[in-house]
């Protein structure tokens, strides 16, 4: 089955923290910057991947069912209309054309994210989040070797995305960006007046 789908425009700001070569990613950025916009469309398109193979696992983490809800159904009302996605609105899952599935999930329990191989997850506002949710995520990508974004907004320098962030700064398996309001109104996402 041959699938076009086309990339939608993205801002600088997004191309660079999307892809880059770090395997784990942290972004801290202000409010409606574009963060969950552009990581559906990352996750999206990796479970799009010609290297995926039948039952690959996407996964989208927040830190609670209804923060995971709202990316499945920004997701499902862009694929859905197509017909060649199955979605299942009771689990937040939605099945690609080739087989692959993006869940989304609640990382409220952290022992609950052990068990599936995952090629590539999502942990939306990841200092929100246990600890122990990154640690069960880290763990769940070890066989794989699938990236992880994670995203937010500042949690303080005493939260453990602080200490990734440090991390970045020696570590060249994680990067860091930082994006600001100021950023999101150059790039047009923003109003200044906002």
């Amino acid at each position: 089955m041959n699938i076009q789908i086309d990339r939608p425009n993205l801002t600088k700001y997004q191309e660079d923290f999307l892809y880059n070569d770090s395997r784990f990613t942290i972004i801290e950025s202000s409010t409606k910057a574009g963060k969950t916009y552009s990581h559906i469309w990352w996750i999206f398109e990796m479970a799009h991947l010609e290297s995926n193979k039948a039952n690959y696992n996407y996964w989208w983490v927040a830190p609670s069912y209804s923060q995971s809800k709202i990316a499945f159904n920004r997701l499902r009302v862009k694929v859905a209309p197509s017909g060649l996605y199955k979605i299942n609105e009771s689990n937040l899952i939605i099945t690609t054309p080739l087989g692959t599935h993006i869940h989304f999930k609640s990382g409220e329990k952290p022992d609950l994210l052990f068990g599936e191989d995952v090629y590539g997850c999502v942990m939306d506002e990841a200092p929100r989040c246990r600890v122990e949710a990154f640690y069960a995520l880290r763990s769940t990508l070890t066989a794989t070797r699938g990236p992880m974004k994670l995203i937010g907004n500042f949690g303080g320098i005493a939260n453990w995305m602080h200490q990734l962030k440090e991390k970045s700064k020696v570590d060249k398996e994680y990067s860091y960006f930082k994006v600001t309001a100021y950023d999101a109104v150059e790039a047009g996402i923003l109003d200044k007046e906002e």
